[in-house]
C-alpha cells in the first residue's frame, strides 16, 4: 500500500512539473491561443499564474502573456517565470 502511494505522489510531482505554465517553462508556446479570424478574440480566464515579459510587465497567466504576444506579433518574449 506505501508504494502504490509513493508510486501516485511520484507521478502527480511529473505530471505537475510538465505542466505548460508560466513558472514551469522557460519558453511558453502560444500555440493553443491563435484567434479564429480578426473577429474572433482569446478570452482568458481569472487564474493568477504570473508570466513576466520581456517589456517588464507583469501578465496574470499565460493566457494572458499569449494575448500579448499575439498583439505584439512575436516581439514580446518570456522574461522570467513569476511576477517581474
Amino acid at each position: 500500500m506505501k508504494i502504490t502511494g509513493v508510486l501516485l505522489l511520484l507521478t502527480l510531482a511529473a505530471f505537475c512539473l510538465s505542466s505548460a505554465t508560466c513558472e514551469t517553462r522557460k519558453e511558453v508556446d502560444c500555440s493553443e491561443y491563435q484567434p479564429l479570424g480578426r473577429s474572433k478574440p482569446v478570452y482568458c480566464v481569472r487564474v493568477y499564474d504570473p508570466c513576466c515579459g520581456s517589456d517588464g510587465k507583469t501578465y496574470s497567466n499565460k493566457c494572458s502573456f499569449c494575448k500579448a504576444v499575439l498583439q505584439s506579433e512575436g516581439k514580446l518574449r518570456l522574461k522570467q517565470a513569476g511576477a517581474c
